[in-house]
């Protein structure tokens, strides 16, 4: 919390909290950023959110390690593409042990990678956003006595809908912009 209240200097919320549990058999996701720009490709972006990931088990190469293409945030998309097909900027692995936390920004290109053991890699995934930041990719929803038992200060961190209970049974959708 400390790192984000530094990071941003007015009011943010958690927009997103979930795993990340490539299995084996899995594959490479497709290159992208999980938010646009603020104002077009062609103006660098004020950081105005943040994902946080850590890990639930030790990150191997084997186990499918998170990627990403440093410097890629204040570049245009498709300029940032073209570098990292010509190898002039990497897809860099990221290794990570039980305990370690990877703060970046959501802006730059990333994908997840293949885990080719039989054992799954969950990572949590945390979003964080400036409270004028609307977004209709994320969906948190909390069982209002949980919700309740929160202290207010985190209540009033957490952009989410509360609900009576939860669903036994619900199907995830994520909408993939393609950013």
């Amino acid at each position: 919390m400390g790192v984000l209240e530094r990071v941003f200097f007015q009011e943010y919320v958690m927009v997103q909290l979930g795993v990340d549990l490539p299995v084996q058999g899995s594959d490479y996701h497709e290159i992208h950023r999980d938010y646009r720009p603020l104002f077009s490709d062609q103006i660098v972006t004020p950081l105005y959110a943040l994902a946080v990931n850590f890990p639930l088990v030790e990150v191997t190469a084997e186990n499918g390690p998170f990627q990403m293409a440093r410097g890629t945030h204040i570049l245009p998309r498709e300029e940032g593409l073209r570098k990292i097909a010509t190898g002039e900027i990497p897809m860099e692995s990221f290794y990570m042990e039980l305990g370690d936390a990877m703060i970046r920004t959501p802006l730059a290109l990333h994908r997840g990678s293949p885990n080719r053991t039989n054992q799954p890699r969950p990572m949590a995934v945390m979003g964080y956003a400036m409270h004028w930041l609307h977004t209709p990719k994320v969906d948190l929803t909390l069982q209002r006595d949980y919700y309740e038992s929160l202290p207010e200060k985190l209540r009033q961190m957490i952009r989410c809908q509360v609900v009576e209970q939860l669903p036994k049974e619900k199907v995830e959708t994520y909408v993939n912009f393609k950013y």
